[in-house]
């Protein structure tokens, strides 16, 4: 039976945006975001990355730095009890893929392509899971998935973000703002996402 996962974006929720990050000795974990992937592991939840990595398509980075700061990320989470299950990167962008098109674009958040790739090769059911995201896209690329919902970390009560969550906002699919990873985890535990820990 499929069963239903936690998908996090990458930078700004797993570790530091620091803008294009290509060197793992720039790599920091976002404080709280180890514990709630542990608490994931613990109750047996798949954890899954889905990252826009528009650097490799500007040039700014290659897919060999790409795979130099996973590792880095994936030690510095072992260190800390955790893991993640699988990582997905989409190097597109309108302004610098050469022949942008729809088909890039479902693979680019707030595309659903990512998310229905991991879903479909790891069996994971979309109606209950969930994604953490700290930008307005992420939240709406867990929508286009058919995910039950989204919760939306960092500020997200800024007012330039009022009307972008306004619009996410549609029956069956739930938006939660949190301020912390320890508050989205708090929330998550009373979720059907969590309902047998």
């Amino acid at each position: 039976m499929p069963r239903p996962a936690l998908f996090l974006d990458r930078d700004g929720v797993i570790v530091h945006d620091t803008g294009y990050l290509s060197d793992p000795a720039k790599v920091a974990l976002v404080p709280g975001t180890a514990a709630l992937i542990r608490a994931a592991n613990a109750a047996g939840v798949p954890v899954l990355v889905v990252t826009n990595q528009s650097g490799i398509d500007r040039g700014l980075l290659d897919w060999e730095d790409f795979a130099a700061v996973e590792a880095r990320i994936a030690d510095l989470l072992a260190a800390a009890g955790a893991a993640t299950d699988a990582t997905a990167a989409c190097p597109f962008h309108p302004d610098h893929t050469a022949g942008y098109d729809k088909t890039h674009a479902r693979w680019r958040k707030p595309g659903p392509g990512m998310i229905t790739a991991l879903a479909d090769r790891l069996n994971i059911g979309l109606p209950g899971s969930w994604l953490i995201g700290d930008q307005p896209r992420d939240i709406e690329a867990a929508r286009n998935a058919g995910l039950a919902g989204g919760i939306l970390t960092g500020d997200p009560i800024r007012p330039d973000r009022a009307l972008e969550l306004d619009n996410l906002a549609q029956c069956g699919f739930t938006l939660h703002a949190a301020r912390s990873p320890d508050a989205a985890m708090a929330f998550l535990k009373t979720t059907i996402l969590f309902d047998n820990c």
